[in-house]
């Protein structure tokens, strides 16, 4: 069966917030008996996606679909597999819990929100670039099975203590950077972490395992240094690219540690290794 747009089919949700509207009309597609939510209409601020409509499974919900819709909550049921780019991005949304059939999250897919709290279902294996950027979440539990964090995915929230699974394998640019984040401990399958990818954060401990082989530039650099001393002093080139900080400069520590794997350490003394 083709694909076929199932115009009469539309969930209305009614609210009474002084932020609501006429409420959410969504425009389903159905494709070989499932459904494909590709848009809608109007705003809400509370929405339950069901997990079939006329006995068939919505299983995508596409690019855009609830992009600038009002919503402060929603929940996504186990039926989906694959949420697209920007679905849910330049919401209000605080409260998200994701289905546990969900593989792929896409681009910038809630990016924008104001969410505080997250739970990510057990079937999630990628997290797209921008994925949650541009929220408030104080922590995160990244379920066992995701393999891949790309560019940007936490970037700009409120992180404080991460732990990345064991089954992880590669970790993006700026993945987490600009976070609260003072513990980090890194699963022992990471094989590559891209530039910046916990930069500007307020680390003072970081487990490394020996499975890292690839490491980016100022991938741990942090803007705190020693408590009481004075700013960082940055010594940079005529591109305005940093050579040498004395700021929690990581980099230049690791290296003269041989980059070995292990738990590192800050404190007023600066850096120290554990293996």
């Amino acid at each position: 069966m083709g694909k076929k747009l199932l115009s009469g089919i539309c969930l209305v949700f009614l609210c009474f917030s002084v932020y609501a509207q006429t409420g959410l009309k969504i425009i389903v597609e159905e494709n070989n008996g499932k459904l494909t939510i590709i848009r809608s209409q109007g705003k809400t601020r509370e929405l339950i996606i069901p997990e079939t409509i006329n006995d068939k499974p919505v299983t995508v919900i596409g690019e855009g679909a609830f992009t600038r819709k009002g919503l402060t909550l929603v929940t996504i049921p186990d039926s989906v597999i694959e949420i697209a780019e920007g679905a849910f991005s330049y919401n209000e949304l605080t409260t998200l819990v994701i289905g546990n059939s969900v593989e792929t999250i896409g681009r910038g897919a809630f990016s924008n929100n104001k969410l505080n709290d997250l739970t990510i279902g057990t079937g999630v294996k990628s997290i797209g670039m921008g994925a949650f950027a541009g929220n408030e979440l104080a922590n995160v539990t990244l379920p066992e099975g995701v393999t891949s964090i790309e560019p940007y995915a936490f970037f700009y929230n409120k992180l404080r203590v991460v732990t990345i699974p064991d089954n992880v394998t590669t970790i993006g640019e700026g993945a987490f950077s600009t976070n609260q984040i003072f513990t980090l401990v890194i699963g022992g399958s990471v094989t590559e972490i891209g530039d910046g990818a916990f930069f500007n954060n307020r680390l003072t401990s970081i487990t490394i395992p020996d499975s890292v082989t690839a490491l980016g530039k100022r991938v741990f650099e942090s803007r705190i240094t020693r408590r009481n001393s004075v700013p960082p002093v940055d010594y940079v080139d005529e591109k305005g690219e940093v050579l040498y900080t004395t700021a929690n400069n990581f980099d230049t520590y690791f290296t003269t540690t041989g980059k070995r794997a292990g738990k590192y350490t800050f404190s007023r003394d600066g850096w120290a290794f554990e293996e």
